[in-house]
């Protein structure tokens, strides 16, 4: 039985871990009495890492919003929660802030390099205003030259904006498919559980509706593409309801795909500058290395207990993916509904690698370092060129069913898998870069997946209505919640602004 003080119940917690897992305790180091004021160090036997037991758990702290999740979207809630006047709390499981947003440091590049979310468009006004703010490198995208294209052993080559390749009736047949697909987009309301074919579309898969659309072939396998490239998701497993409204808040495909003045026509060199750039401005109010694990919640507020720390509240912001929501004890649980739409909301798969060589060698064969791929074997590359070095710099992404061909490898066999396509693209010098990395985002502990998890068949005409609904003092946030720029960083903060001023405009009891 749980005790029904939350600070007692997770204090009996830690001693009960303590006893299963803990076989010695030992004099903390000069290193660890540096970094902390817990109490006496305790070696874990199952994952041989240090453990200080926290002090601060022995007494309750009371601030009026906790706010779950150090990623953009809960940073900047956090930050705007702070200049309205309200005391708050930032809790992140990680040792950093940023969430899908990663940059690590490139010793061949020197400089910082993004293995997560870095692509904006002058239409993200809240990004560039962050951008500008914390001074992050902002690099126009790079597409002179052609494209190429992937599809079994064959490779083909054309202008950006075009499926290379496509045979005279191919193309005649893509545009009808875009056609109908900015048809059924156009026939949508903003919310789109009330649209007229709102239950036809829900109740299939993207792929099926694209079997309506398309014969099997090259159109098909390209139309087929999105799901992946957009959720990380399989065609056979969202919604056609579900994709076809997250393309229309967030511009259409085209919009979405343009490296011009759309989705993908700038990057940023750093993008996990902009929420290191918010912690810094939150000081004291943020906590690291802290996962909730339980929340007591009723009408007057709620009580979030961390790792670290046991926070009473009036309001809670959840900005993480519904799979990491699902991994929180609530009590009492949460509405039945509440609990299905986060069932029916999984993440994706995103694996992404930046691959740098000692001069974009691409270039000379008029080749831009953009590819795709209508065989499902890869999502795309992109050449992250304008950066200010004479490196050739490459990004590439796997996601969705390409995922699936990679993420399970040994980490020496997937580096060989994304240099072969490379090189089957850009030539054999692909082969030889001077720094490879990689993160298989399904395996972070704390992400769980994709940029942007995906509804399935049936979920957004039955409980869509909830999605974005506070239950009691408990809030949602994250890019995945944004009422449009979904799956963008831009989406983070549209869905963080609206959960903030929520906040702000309810009554200070």
């Amino acid at each position: 039985m749980l005790c029904s003080c939350p600070v007692r119940a997770f204090a009996a917690c830690v001693s009960a871990r303590a006893a299963t897992w803990c076989f010695q305790t030992s004099r903390p180091s000069n290193d660890a009495l540096k970094l902390s004021r817990a109490g006496p160090e305790v070696t874990c036997l199952r994952y041989s890492v240090t453990y200080q037991q926290p002090e601060l758990v022995m007494s309750e702290n009371k601030v009026d919003a906790v706010v779950v999740g150090a990623g953009l979207s809960g940073s900047y809630i956090a930050l705007l929660l702070k200049d309205a006047g309200l005391s708050v709390k930032l809790l992140e499981a990680r040792e950093r802030v940023g969430g899908l947003t990663y940059s690590p440091e490139s010793k061949a590049y020197g400089g910082r390099v993004d293995l997560g979310g870095q692509w904006v468009s002058p239409q993200h006004k809240r990004m560039n205003t962050l951008i500008a703010k914390y001074k992050v490198p902002l690099v126009k995208q790079f597409v002179a030259g052609r494209r190429a294209c992937l599809h079994g052993a064959e490779v083909f080559y054309g202008e950006m904006g075009t499926v290379p390749g496509l045979s005279p009736e191919e193309q005649a047949d893509y545009k009808e498919a875009y056609g109908r697909l900015y048809a059924a987009m156009d026939g949508l309301a903003e919310n789109p559980w009330e649209s007229k074919d709102a239950k036809a579309l829900d109740s299939i898969t993207y792929v099926s509706w694209v079997d309506s659309i398309c014969k099997p072939g090259r159109v098909h396998a390209s139309m087929c593409r999105m799901p992946g490239a957009y959720y990380g998701a399989l065609p056979e497993e969202i919604s056609a309801l579900e994709l076809i409204h997250k393309l229309r808040s967030c511009g259409g495909p085209i919009f979405m795909s343009d490296t011009a003045t759309g989705g993908q026509s700038f990057h940023m060199m750093g993008s996990a500058m902009v929420a290191e750039g918010m912690a810094g401005e939150l000081g004291d109010a943020l906590i690291l290395s802290s996962p909730a694990r339980r929340v007591e919640w009723d009408d007057k507020g709620a009580t979030v207990i961390s790792d670290k720390i046991s926070l009473r509240c009036r309001h809670v912001v959840f900005a993480a993916q519904p799979v990491m929501i699902n991994q929180l004890q609530f009590d009492p649980p949460l509405p039945a509904k509440r609990r299905l739409l986060h069932q029916r909301f999984p993440s994706g798969r995103n694996t992404k690698a930046v691959v740098i060589y000692d001069k974009p060698f691409w270039r000379d064969r008029n080749l831009n370092g953009n590819i795709i791929a209508t065989d499902g074997s890869m999502t795309a590359a992109f050449d992250l060129g304008g950066q200010g070095t004479d490196k050739g710099i490459l990004i590439t992404l796997f996601t969705g069913q390409a995922a699936y061909g990679v993420d399970n490898l040994p980490p020496t066999d997937r580096r060989n898998v994304i240099l072969s396509k490379l090189a089957q693209a850009l030539g054999n010098e692909a082969h030889e870069p001077v720094e490879y990395m990689d993160r298989v985002w399904a395996d972070e502990e704390w992400s769980g997946g994709a940029s942007s998890p995906f509804l399935v068949p049936g979920a957004l005409t039955t409980i869509g209505a909830e999605i974005r609904e506070p239950v009691g003092p408990l809030h949602w946030a994250g890019t995945h919640m944004a009422t449009h720029y979904r799956g963008y960083m831009e989406g983070a903060l549209v869905a963080g602004e609206a959960a903030a001023h929520r906040i702000i405009a309810s009554p200070r009891a």
